[in-house]
């Protein structure tokens, strides 16, 4: 009898020893969502079962014994083919209660280290070295590998000016890790599931708590909405442009003509444009202007003067122009 027993647990142990295998080579092809909803499931049948059980095991006799199992057994059976049958429902909800929390609380992702991101645009434009060398750059400037390749795909275009564009880029990034003292880490780090390179960029920047440096007008709006912070170089370069009224003098070099007849054009050092009226005659002379009015365009400001030497003629001309 002891043998005939002996046999029996063997067979049960082999035979739930093969189910669990099944059980586990099933369960290792799931996807971590899928598991995970299977093992709220499994709680939650528990928890439903243990409540419905505890009446049931005061019934004397073999019902008391048996129906307590059997409920646990189905609540929880039932609670898991419910939650992976609705899983598609519950993995959305999760996604959306997850970006709404991001909404109202966007500070979550604010810069938190010393790391900047760059951007393709940021290493082709020129100013970047000039404000690394004013040292307005702290902590680490991070350059991901997939920014690189891009810069690279640009150097190699057929176009010449893209080309060089693209060359100064990988230029500006040899001088950073090797003229300056400043920490450049060229970072293997990628998001494989998004094409989009800004996407890329803001996902990176809030799993690292890291800012962005970009002169990308549309990147820069991205970012800010997903609560990254962004420095932006044009908005640094109109911060720091020098205001100028009507009666500031200024000392400019004449490059070229303007749109109207008399004009003659000149840059600051920023690129602000000063169009000098009768500075036509001027054109690669330096001269000295007086500032006559300002508008502010799309394309950034203008400021448009007078010379100071030639100021009363052209007073002269415009009157008998008004005649």
């Amino acid at each position: 009898m002891n043998l005939f027993n002996g046999l029996i647990l063997i067979v049960i142990s082999i035979i739930i020893g093969g189910l669990t295998i099944l059980f586990v080579k099933r369960l290792v092809k799931l996807s971590s969502k899928t598991v995970f909803i299977g093992l709220a499931g499994v709680i939650i049948g528990l928890i439903i079962g243990a409540l419905l059980s505890f009446p049931l095991s005061r019934i004397p006799g073999y019902y008391g014994d048996w129906l307590p199992i059997i409920i646990l057994v189905i609540a929880v059976f039932a609670s898991v083919f419910l939650m992976l049958h609705e899983k598609n429902v519950i993995i959305e909800s999760l996604s959306f209660i997850g970006h709404a929390v991001s909404l109202v609380k966007p500070s979550a992702h604010l810069a938190t280290s010393n790391e900047i991101l760059v951007d393709t645009s940021v290493l082709i434009d020129g100013r970047f070295i000039d404000i690394v060398k004013s040292g307005f750059i702290h902590g680490k400037v991070v350059v991901p590998k997939f920014v690189l390749e891009e810069l690279q795909l640009i150097a190699d275009k057929g176009d010449k000016l893209k080309r060089e564009r693209g060359r100064k880029g990988l230029e500006t990034l040899d001088t950073l890790k090797n003229k300056f003292k400043i920490k450049v880490e060229v970072t293997e780090e990628n998001v494989e599931n998004l094409k989009n390179v800004d996407a890329k960029l803001v996902d990176i920047a809030k799993k690292r708590g890291a800012s962005i440096m970009t002169i990308d007008y549309n990147l820069n709006k991205v970012a800010k909405i997903h609560g990254v912070k962004v420095l932006n170089i044009n908005e640094l370069s109109n911060a720091v442009r020098p205001v100028f009224i009507p009666g500031d003098e200024i000392k400019i070099k004449l490059v070229q003509g303007g749109k109207e007849k008399g004009q003659g054009v000149g840059y600051l050092s920023d690129g602000t444009m000063i169009v000098v009226e009768g500075g036509d005659k001027m054109i690669g002379k330096e001269v000295d202007a007086e500032v006559t009015r300002t508008f502010q365009t799309i394309a950034g400001k203008m400021i448009f003067a007078q010379p100071i030497n030639g100021k009363e003629q052209i007073t002269r001309n415009n009157k008998q122009k008004n005649k």
